[in-house]
């Protein structure tokens, strides 16, 4: 069987009834097409009441073919569209033939094989069948932008000089910038500073308070009390000193390193004041004396000489 027997037979076998024929035929062809074919072509031993049928089916058998025979007619096969037949036809053989590395003689087939043309070199391979609703038009190719090699050679140069002018342009404005420079200062040594020592917080401490008695005694001796005495203003004069020394050090700009200095001197005096006041001694309190009690003769007498 020839590759268009192969097809006639596997397409009419698988679309058998007339109403599938006629819907893949409608896709190509006119019913006034199809009647005109039919005076066309001339059927031997065929009844005339089949020739319509038959007529069908080598239309429709027309209408199949692979994906590169489809492309050699100017279509292309759709995007997601799967073969509508797969079957095996025959393919002429171009693989080239083997060579005897041996000496030996070939036998008569191998040697029949060897001086037969490429015409009658043929062999089955997988074919896959495509019908006409299965295609479309193919599009042209794009249009190439040159035309020829000369064009492509003439861009090629422009690319080039683009390049160069760019380069020069970027050279010529790096070497005209103007440079900048970083003037920097040198900052004026500080003078250290001792932190000021932490005012502590004096503690006050609670005095527990006296029962209350019942009964007070009849007689009670009041016990010497301590005669308060005006705290030393000493400590309060030498701080108040010692803050206005220190405002006055702050208060000195940097750059004056004369006055500075002499500030600090001043500062430091009034600090080793400060630390002096509070290393004296407290002022001790004077104890008032008890009052002396007079004693009445005249009833101390009257009771002896009852």
């Amino acid at each position: 069987m020839t590759n268009n027997e192969i097809i006639y037979s596997e397409v009419n076998a698988k679309y058998h009834t007339p109403e599938q024929r006629r819907a893949i035929l409608a896709l190509a062809y006119t019913p006034e097409q199809i009647a005109a074919k039919g005076k066309e072509i001339h059927f031997q031993d065929v009844p005339e009441e089949q020739q319509g049928e038959e007529l069908e089916k080598l239309l429709l058998a027309g209408l199949f073919h692979t994906f590169h025979e489809w492309k050699e007619r100017g279509k292309s096969v759709k995007t997601g569209e799967k073969a509508a037949i797969d079957t095996r036809l025959w393919k002429l053989d171009t693989r080239p033939r083997k060579t005897r590395s041996s000496g030996k003689e070939p036998d008569a087939l191998t040697k029949a094989a060897e001086e037969q043309d490429d015409n009658g070199n043929y062999y089955k391979a997988p074919a896959h069948l495509f019908h006409i609703g299965q295609v479309e038009a193919s599009r042209p190719a794009p249009a190439g932008r040159f035309k020829s090699l000369d064009e492509i050679r003439a861009y090629n140069k422009m690319l080039a000089d683009q390049r160069k002018a760019a380069k020069a342009a970027a050279e010529q404005a790096a070497s005209a910038a103007p440079i900048i420079t970083e003037e920097q200062h040198e900052l004026p040594e500080l003078v250290h500073v001792d932190p000021l020592p932490a005012k502590k917080a004096a503690k006050k401490a609670s005095k527990p308070a006296a029962p209350k008695s019942a009964k007070k005694p009849a007689a009670t001796k009041s016990a010497p009390q301590k005669s308060a005495q005006p705290a030393p203003d000493a400590l309060r004069t030498a701080q108040q000193a010692e803050r206005k020394a220190k405002a006055a050090f702050i208060a000195v700009p940097e750059t004056d390193r004369k006055a500075q200095a002499a500030a600090l001197d001043a500062w430091r005096k009034t600090r080793k004041a400060v630390e002096d006041a509070k290393s004296a001694p407290a002022a001790v309190a004077v104890l008032d004396e008890a009052p002396v009690k007079q004693l009445d003769f005249e009833s101390i007498a009257a009771g002896l000489l009852a």
